[in-house]
């Protein structure tokens, strides 16, 4: 009996290898020790659209690979590695595809015992390019504004820091512009978010337009654009020229025009500072300065520094007075405004005066300013109030009566804190009515959120709580848009009875609100007598009170007591 052909044994393990490396959802690949490609998966075709015709036993690995990182960066020699030495490989790459399109992709190699002294290198191709993008758009979202698409802070850092290196090995300047809508905030409140967001794109595009080609642009969020350029000296001054003209030309904003009027702090490198930390807290410094001149153009210098140290000093100076239980340091004064009819002192505005033990007096127009940009004025607002009214309280009980006391509430108050409940607060702790007390607001506040604004005045008006509008002609605010108030007088701005005499325009402003105002039941007080010719004048306009040292000059409670005590006086007999 003939033995039976022996049938070859099936190479089951081999079939079982090929089958796995075939179903893998990830791109596969064999190859040997000089990158032959022996073997491919379904996964790699689809990957990089090649079909194993098109690579097996023809074509190296590392040819699909990007030549110029292979030329900075090789990967292992794999034939010059043992069995023991051959760990395995895991690096990113780029991957050139059948399309001629260059993939990122994540590089894994591992070895295999192919067999005895023999082996074979596996390979995992890994596409990141949804990482990649990911990556991208979030280093885009991290380093841009959302509102202007303009680079932010992290990515003006960035570039500035180079600049400054730049600079440094080419020996030249350079000149970082800080640059801030006047009206933004304004506009805001006026027209609401999307009007604003408008306006700052508006704005981004007049600022590349403005600006040259190799200068950096970048916003800061708010109100604030940065610049940072090669001009110097005069050519800087001209592009900061170009770029307020630029702004200034009035744009539609929500069916109404308005301009981008805009200050501009400058620093110079190497002059001002050679980090971007210093160059753009110097550039702060001289945009305060820029925006408390009512715009334009201002360069650091040295005494801008010396000022912003005084303001530091000062702001943490005030905090202190503010938060000290006695508040010793801080005292009221009232100076009288008087009926020029009748000579009467009709009511007396309350003036906050500030007394450091060792700086001495402070002037409100140095303390009061960093009270509002620190948060101190809600704080000190409450205190004034709560002082007046006990104060007044006091000398309404010595003297039987009292000219109305005015206390100013500044625009700030009103966007942050309950001005009725405060005022409520004060006068029930010291029983005293509200027809006895007068708040002066600004033209801000009216045009602010207005519907907020007019609820609160007319919750004071049904209060008793009479309301003067102080400064009257420096804002925006026109009488017609009065009529939406309840508003009891105008006091005209101090600028406008100082010169009224002597300049015509002043005299034809003075003249026309008291006509006006009279025109709409409203009283005028005029601010800053301080000459007879002044208060006879004013007089003979028909003007109703004046204010200013031609009359009186702010006393302390004691001086304001006798000065009311004769009237008392009169009124008990």
């Amino acid at each position: 009996m003939n033995d039976p052909v022996p049938r070859p044994v099936p190479d089951v393990q081999g079939e079982l290898s090929r089958a796995a490396l075939d179903s893998a959802p990830y791109a596969m690949f064999v190859c040997t020790d000089d990158g032959m490609l022996e073997r491919m998966n379904a996964a790699f075709t689809r990957l990089t659209g090649y079909t194993p015709d098109d690579l097996l036993g023809k074509r190296s690995f590392l040819s699909l690979l990007d030549p110029s990182e292979l030329a900075r960066r090789r990967l292992p020699a794999l034939a010059s590695l043992s069995a023991h030495e051959a760990v395995p490989y895991d690096d990113e790459w780029h991957l050139l595809t059948h399309v001629r399109s260059w993939l990122p992709i994540r590089l894994a190699l591992s070895c295999v015992e192919h067999a005895p002294g023999e082996r074979r290198w596996v390979g995992i191709a890994l596409d990141l390019s949804q990482q990649v993008q990911v990556a991208s758009r979030l280093w885009y979202v991290t380093h841009h504004d959302p509102v202007t698409s303009l680079p932010n802070q992290t990515l003006l850092d960035e570039r500035l820091e180079l600049a400054i290196h730049r600079c440094a090995v080419q020996q030249v300047g350079l000149t970082v512009m800080l640059i801030e809508l006047d009206h933004l905030r304004k506009l805001r409140s006026t027209f609401g978010p999307p009007a604003a967001e408008l306006a700052l794109r508006i704005a981004a595009e007049r600022l590349r337009e403005a600006s040259g080609p190799e200068d950096a642009l970048a916003c800061l969020g708010g109100s604030q654009f940065v610049i940072v350029t090669n001009e110097t000296g005069d050519g800087a001054r001209l592009l900061a020229a170009r770029i307020q003209a630029r702004l200034a030309q009035w744009v539609d904003v929500d069916q109404n025009s308005v301009a981008l009027d805009a200050s501009i702090g400058a620093v110079s490198y190497p002059d001002h500072g050679n980090t971007p930390e210093t160059l753009l807290r110097r550039a702060h410094v001289a945009l305060g300065i820029a925006s408390a001149a009512g715009g334009g153009l201002r360069f650091f210098s040295s005494e801008m520094d010396s000022q912003a140290r005084r303001r530091n000093e000062l702001e943490t100076l005030l905090r202190v007075a503010v938060h000290e239980a006695s508040h010793s340091q801080l005292h009221l004064v009232y100076q009288p405004q008087v009926t020029l009819s009748t000579g009467e002192i009709r009511s007396a505005e309350t003036l906050l005066r500030w007394r450091h033990p060792s700086l001495g007096a402070v002037g409100p127009a140095e303390f009061v300013p960093i009270a509002e940009t620190s948060g101190l004025i809600l704080p000190l607002g409450e205190w004034v109030m709560q002082t007046a009214c006990r104060e007044a309280s006091r000398l309404l009980r010595r003297c039987g009566q009292l000219p109305r006391i005015s206390v100013n509430v500044s625009a700030q108050q009103f966007a942050r804190q309950d001005v009725v409940g405060m005022i409520e607060r004060a006068l029930n702790a010291h029983a005293l009515e509200p027809r006895h007390l007068e708040i002066e607001i600004t033209e801000t506040v009216l045009l602010g959120d207005s519907s907020a604004a007019v609820g609160c005045l007319r919750s004071l008006h049904d209060m008793g709580v009479e309301i003067a509008v102080d400064d009257f002609g420096t804002g925006y605010a026109s009488l017609a848009y009065l009529t939406r108030f309840p508003v009891h007088r105008l006091k005209i701005d101090q600028s406008f009875v100082r010169d009224m005499l002597t300049h015509a325009p002043s005299h034809a402003i003075v003249s026309a609100v008291v006509a006006m105002a009279h025109s709409l039941g409203l009283r005028v007080t005029a601010e800053g007598v301080e000459t007879q010719g002044q208060a006879q004048r004013l007089t003979e306009l028909g003007c109703d009170e004046a204010q200013g040292y031609w009359f009186a000059r702010p006393v302390d409670a004691q001086g304001f007591y006798h000065m009311v005590a004769p009237l008392g006086s009169g009124a008990r007999r």
